[in-house]
């Protein structure tokens, strides 16, 4: 099996547009997809993400804090899970819960040296 990561982009849930009983139906939502992928051995970590980073310039030193104008989509959080190809890890993001606040999944292969 390789490993894969799932970007989330969108489905941003501090910006306070959900009622505490949608946010409560969306966590478990989160919770059944994570234990679907635990059962099948196929979740190997994931976090979800504040909407405040900060952005270094290394050529410059410089660092920003964001969320940045120039990121067209706030990255909202991410798994890693074990999948046997891409068309597999595609299969996976079927449980994705956000679908329906316009949030999209990327999924990259981890390079493994």
């Amino acid at each position: 099996m390789k490993e894969f990561m799932m970007i989330f982009h969108g489905g941003d849930y501090e910006s306070g547009e959900l009622s505490p009983e949608q946010f409560q139906a969306k966590m478990e939502l989160w919770n059944k997809w994570i234990e679907e992928l635990r059962a099948d051995d196929l979740f190997v970590n994931g976090h979800a993400l504040k909407n405040k980073s900060a952005q270094v310039a290394t050529e410059e030193l410089v660092m920003t804090d964001g969320p940045f104008v120039e990121s067209n989509e706030l990255v909202t959080g991410y798994f890693v899970v074990k999948a046997k190809d891409l068309d597999h890890a595609k299969d996976l993001v079927c449980g994705y819960p956000d679908f329906d606040l316009g949030g999209k999944v990327e999924i990259r292969e981890i390079q493994i040296f």
